[in-house]
């Protein structure tokens, strides 16, 4: 039996906004970001000292980054 890809599927996206980041916020989205973050700046270091390339990984971190930012910028206390 062969398997087919649903090509009509959407991509998820990486960064959410309005009240779909509000509503995650309140049930630990702004800890998932930090554990993620610590844990990635670790490995990137980690890779880097052995000599990898981790140009790939800076790029999502710094995505990641850009989500905690804005996470923390939505707020109330930050308004």
């Amino acid at each position: 039996m062969r398997s087919t890809i649903d090509t009509k599927r959407q991509p998820t996206p990486m960064i959410r906004t309005g009240q779909a980041q509000q509503a995650e916020i309140g049930s630990g989205y702004l800890e998932t970001l930090e554990r993620r973050l610590a844990d990635g700046y670790a490995r990137i270091e980690d890779a880097n000292l052995r000599g990898r390339d981790v140009t790939a990984w800076e790029e999502f971190w710094i995505d990641l980054l850009h989500q905690y930012e804005a996470a923390v910028d939505d707020l109330p206390e930050a308004a």
